[in-house]
């Protein structure tokens, strides 16, 4: 195997963990690492790559994505709950005051971004 295949390799295994860590915490994107997953996974394994884009759980959002579709509305609002749910009582029970700023602001400009970013519709 080309040296150049097992970096995008190796890299697209890092990528997909830190998209699946994303999924999971709030503070962290999960579709910047995961778009970049398939973009490793499409330069070094085509088994990877059908893997990623046929997977029931991450495919179709990628392909939204990537198509610019967007999220759904339900999507969008379930992330930033899940991440207003974390985040807020941080804020709540922290005595500093620049994490609270800090994560605040996070919340602001999680929300502009997904006001801003385009929404798809619905499978019905």
């Amino acid at each position: 195997m080309k040296i150049h295949k097992v970096l995008f390799l190796a890299a697209g295994f890092l990528l997909l963990g830190l998209a699946v860590a994303g999924i999971v915490l709030p503070v962290l994107p999960a579709t910047p690492f995961l778009l970049g997953a398939a973009f490793c996974f499409m330069k070094s394994s085509e088994r990877l790559y059908a893997w990623l884009i046929n997977n029931r759980f991450l495919g179709p959002r990628l392909e939204r994505i990537r198509s610019g579709k967007g999220l759904t509305l339900k999507e969008k609002l379930i992330i930033y709950f899940t991440a207003c749910a974390f985040i807020v009582p941080i804020i709540v029970l922290t005595h500093s005051p620049h994490l609270r700023i800090f994560l605040v602001v996070l919340l602001a400009v999680k929300a502009f971004v997904f006001i801003r970013m385009k929404t798809a519709q619905a499978d019905v």
